[in-house]
């Protein structure tokens, strides 16, 4: 597919930031020695550090759907970006339909009636 005399692709492509996932690993497994020290041994500590865990790994997660796109440039060539084909698929719906106004008037008033409701309903 990518030859090297073709197009060179994006001038800047985007690069994770890996120094964030590594800040959020590391602060992951010093909070978890520092409950291992801190902590005496039980349900708390066992608690405590499966909801690091837990947070470090959502963090981590977070993480990469920040960086999508820049994880998905990692496995490209320099020349994919001239390379790639989109298909756009035209829409067929209309445009709505719109209440149309009858010469340009407002609708006539309507007086409330006067008969009482007991003589209605019978």
């Amino acid at each position: 597919m990518c030859t090297k005399d073709g197009a060179r692709g994006s001038k800047t492509p985007p690069r994770p930031g890996w120094v964030g996932l590594y800040t959020r690993a590391g602060l992951m497994l010093g909070a978890l020695l520092l409950a291992q020290a801190l902590v005496a041994a039980g349900a708390e500590r066992t608690a405590l550090q499966c909801g690091l865990v837990f947070g470090g790994f959502a963090a981590m997660v977070q993480w990469i759907r920040r960086n999508r796109a820049a994880l998905d440039h990692l496995e490209w060539c320099d020349c994919a970006s001239s390379q790639v084909t989109m298909r756009v698929i035209p829409s067929h719906r209309e445009e709505p339909i719109r209440p149309q106004r009858f010469g340009g008037r407002r609708p006539n008033v309507i007086e409330p009636a006067e008969t009482p409701f007991e003589k209605v309903a019978r």
